[in-house]
């Protein structure tokens, strides 16, 4: 059987604003990386006498955006942001790193947060169990890897190792069960580590055995003498559909603030496409956030982004299907309640059908 644990690891050596955070009832909000002090807490205190969306005085909306990873994936938004997209689309978005898709959806369930950079496993259970959220972008399939030891050498050696991820319940655990499960593999104990930096430390000091890590980071420890046992390349083969990374909302939000959803959507759409034309200012911006300086890995960070992400972030259906039965399988979600939801409660696809509509999308991409 697999054990699944909560580990506390040494606390990493972190300055600045990445050392900050506060813990806003059983959530852990953390800035993004180079938010001042100031600012993140002006941002708290509108979050808290406001609400998450609030207008300005200048016409601007104000809207505070969090997001469970910090990797190529969720480099559109962190360059709409940089590059001022979201705020000619009259958005004034503050970025919030909080780590964990489950915990953005629990803060959305809660009424707290209306919209998110959160897609996959967090926004199913929560569906499956009447949750009112829904995804309305896929930006990214399954991409993270499971980095190990140089002397685990296939699946079958992680029998009785120790397997870190950021968070149970979040899209790390849930890949790292398919993996194991489809090796079968039933006696790997998995940690929750808290991010992914301390789980890539706990590994350099043999507490644990093999994390699931996500670019640039993979690519330091691959330089460091670790060992990609499964990689992106590897889900096709392994039967895996995945959305690991897009935007939800609430679906009693949408409906009613249909234009500020699409805004949104159209300002990260447009960070894509400047990531696409502008290289040097998404590296950049990408070094910024990850606080990765090493320029090889994120030039390869950047090139996979290039490679991954989605230029229509149509959602498919099948996708959908596919991660529900698996999370059925799995026993991460109760079968019968996940059997007699509709695929189409977890998602919809009239935003990028009226991006498609209008001509937004041909004319960005042409």
């Amino acid at each position: 059987m697999i054990n699944q644990e909560l580990f506390t690891p040494r606390p990493p050596r972190l300055g600045g604003a990445m050392s900050e955070f506060l813990h806003l009832s059983k959530f852990r909000w953390i800035p993004r990386f180079d938010v001042s002090r100031r600012r993140f807490f002006t941002a708290l205190v509108i979050f808290l006498t406001t609400g998450a969306v609030h207008l300005h005085a200048q016409g601007l909306v104000k809207v505070l955006f969090p997001y469970s990873v910090v990797n190529y994936s969720s480099l559109p938004w962190m360059i709409a942001k940089d590059a001022g997209l979201f705020r000619k689309h009259g958005l004034d978005v503050d970025l919030v790193f909080m780590g964990s898709s489950a915990l953005i959806v629990q803060s959305m369930i809660s009424g707290a947060v209306p919209v998110a950079g959160v897609a996959g496993p967090a926004v199913i259970s929560s569906v499956v169990s009447g949750g009112d959220v829904v995804t309305v972008a896929n930006l990214a399939p399954l991409t993270i890897a499971l980095m190990v030891k140089p002397t685990i050498e296939k699946p079958d050696d992680l029998r009785g190792k120790k397997i870190g991820v950021p968070r149970l319940g979040a899209v790390a655990h849930f890949a790292i069960r398919m993996i194991l499960d489809h090796h079968g593999v039933k006696d790997a104990t998995i940690l929750q580590m808290g991010s992914q930096p301390e789980a890539a430390a706990a590994m350099r000091r043999d507490v644990i055995d093999g994390a699931m890590i996500s670019l640039p980071l993979n690519y330091v420890l691959a330089k460091e003498g670790f060992r990609e046992l499964i990689g992106p390349q590897d889900y096709r083969r392994l039967g895996i559909q995945f959305i690991s990374q897009g935007i939800s909302a609430r679906r009693s939000f949408a409906a009613k603030n249909r234009d500020m959803v699409s805004r949104l959507m159209k300002a990260t759409m447009e960070g894509m496409r400047l990531m696409s034309t502008q290289e040097n200012l998404a590296k950049k911006i990408l070094s910024k956030y990850t606080r990765q300086t090493d320029q090889e890995s994120l030039d390869r960070a950047y090139r996979f982004g290039l490679e991954t992400l989605n230029k229509d972030p149509t959602i498919p259906r099948e996708a959908i299907v596919s991660m529900v039965r698996l999370m059925a399988d799995l026993g991460l979600v109760d079968r019968a309640a996940a059997a007699s939801t509709p695929a189409e409660s977890f998602y919809d696809n009239s935003f990028v059908d009226d991006m498609k509509k209008t001509g937004f999308l041909r004319e960005l991409w042409k």
